[in-house]
């Protein structure tokens, strides 16, 4: 009987993990449950137990405000694709776009609306995505 449940447990818990790597692959940087109320980034926690058949996947927070969804609390995605996003304890701010984004801890991320916000709080450009 354990190994049936074991089983069974491992089968559900990959079908949950499958449906946030779908939208990681199909290039979703956000995503939401059928029902629900919130969206998501792909890497946030709650996203990662959404089941696959409840997953909808958008490719812009807009998109996704469009449809009716609002932000996660978790995760903080950003309301904007303008959105210029930072670390808690960082010194930069960044795009988006940059490749310096993917290095961030979800849980850490702070976002913008604009770079005069983001250096109110003591955030200078990033040399990489603001090269002069």
């Amino acid at each position: 009987m354990k190994k049936i449940v074991s089983v069974l447990m491992s089968g559900a818990l990959m079908l949950l993990l499958s449906g946030v790597a779908m939208a990681q692959e199909t290039g979703a940087g956000y995503v939401a449950s059928k029902g629900g109320e919130k969206f998501h980034v792909v890497s946030c926690p709650v996203a990662k137990k959404i089941p696959a058949e409840k997953l909808v996947k958008f490719a812009s927070p807009e998109a996704a405000i469009k449809a009716g969804y609002t932000a996660c609390k978790t995760c903080n995605p950003p309301t904007s694709a303008d959105a210029l996003v930072a670390t808690k304890g960082g010194q930069k701010y960044h795009k988006q776009s940059c490749k310096m984004v993917g290095n961030m801890d979800t849980a850490n991320k702070v976002y913008y609306k604009d770079a005069a916000a983001a250096e109110k709080d003591g955030y200078k450009p990033c040399s990489v995505c603001f090269k002069k």
